[in-house]
């Protein structure tokens, strides 16, 4: 019985402070990224435009990557104590965000600058990794603002 409510117990704890991590959208959308390219990488062999579907792959490994690390990051900072916070960590945390929103205009421009294929598949793969990037850009902010509002927390202590 004392087993079954401490498993419980530690299951809950563990559950609520990895929360932060599991309330963000990034998750899906890195995933959409990670699926797309994978899609993409079948098609390869096939394609007529292969530097182009290469370099559109490289962005997209390069964008689960670094919203990985951040992941990654997130974890850390659940470790760490709430008295332990420090405002340096949370600004880590947010030039890393922004070094990814950065990345993500850049992708976002250089889709957009795309405007013929030689084959029709590759402008859907185009487009469908543009729409996954605005919408990137989109839960980066949502991220952002949660991640500053933790910084002024920090700073009115």
């Amino acid at each position: 019985m004392k087993k079954s409510i401490f498993l419980i117990l530690v299951l809950v704890l563990t559950w609520c402070t990895a929360a932060w991590a599991l309330e963000t959208n990034l998750i899906q959308v890195r995933n959409d990224i990670l699926k797309n390219a994978q899609e993409m990488k079948g098609y390869f062999t096939t394609s007529r435009d292969p530097l182009l579907l290469n370099s559109i792959w490289d962005s997209s490994v390069m964008a689960v990557s670094q919203l990985d690390a951040y992941f990654s990051m997130l974890g850390i900072v659940n470790t760490i104590k709430n008295e332990e916070l420090t405002v340096d960590t949370v600004k880590y945390l947010l030039n890393w965000l922004k070094q990814i929103q950065e990345a993500t205009d850049l992708n976002i421009k250089g889709l957009e600058a795309i405007k013929t294929t030689v084959d029709a598949r590759s402008k859907v793969f185009v487009l469908k990794l543009k729409d996954i990037f605005n919408k990137l850009k989109e839960n980066l902010a949502v991220e952002n603002s949660n991640v500053t509002k933790l910084q002024e927390s920090l700073v009115k202590q």
